[in-house]
């Protein structure tokens, strides 16, 4: 009897869940929606220089208007943001997935800082600062810091929705039953079979040394595959 009335309580639960997702939202309540917005095709190929844009606050969308005018090639990681309050839409853009940076590349950029002639906004500009939003360019003691096509990649399939692929688990060097040669330490050269793994870096060996086997513990570093 017990267990039929939890179920019931469980029915009403789920339908008490339902019918409040079903309603219209009140007059003050406040929902906010976000979407990834899907990256573009990108020229990873080595010779293409990305670089990573720091802008100031809330001008990424200013920042790549210019460097696209200026020639560029540009990915910002947005997402695109909605908020109501009750019937009313409150806010409906695009935000930066990482606040304030975006990747670029293209003749502007290729100079490293040299002055080159382009047209924003109908004026000609000198160099990269010149773009209304821009800030600094990521740097190092070598001046700009090209970005890798393979942290471009990764954060393009995070825009998408491309699950990242999971690294796979470290193998044990040997199995047992292997049968390895030991190449440093008081049993060099000896031939040993492998008992067990512990870890990735120690091995139990049976070491064959005297007309009879040696129980030993020994460092995977010192064992060659026979």
């Amino acid at each position: 009897m017990a267990k039929k009335n939890s179920n019931r309580r469980q029915d009403k639960w789920k339908k008490a869940a339902l019918k409040a997702a079903a309603k219209e939202p009140g007059p003050n309540e406040r929902i906010v929606t976000r979407t990834l917005n899907a990256a573009p095709e990108l020229d990873l190929r080595p010779k293409t220089k990305w670089f990573l844009i720091f802008t100031s606050p809330r001008a990424e969308s200013r920042a790549m208007a210019g460097l696209q005018e200026a020639g560029c090639s540009v990915f910002w990681p947005s997402e695109h943001k909605t908020v109501t309050v009750g019937k009313r839409t409150t806010f409906d853009g695009d935000i930066a997935t990482f606040p304030r940076y975006l990747f670029a590349a293209g003749p502007l950029l290729a100079g490293e800082g040299e002055p080159q002639r382009f047209i924003v906004k109908g004026k000609p500009i000198g160099s990269v600062f010149d773009i209304d939003g821009i800030q600094a360019i990521v740097s190092d003691s070598n001046g700009w810091v090209r970005v890798p096509a393979r942290a471009l990649r990764a954060i393009a399939d995070y825009q998408n929705g491309v699950a990242a692929p999971k690294p796979e688990k470290p193998k044990a060097p040997f199995s047992p039953g292997d049968t390895a040669t030991i190449i440093e330490g008081p049993f060099m050269l000896l031939q040993a079979t492998i008992v067990d793994c512990i870890g990735l870096h120690e091995a139990k060996v049976l070491i064959e040394a005297f007309g009879r086997s040696v129980a030993a513990t020994v460092p995977a570093s010192s064992l060659r595959a026979a």
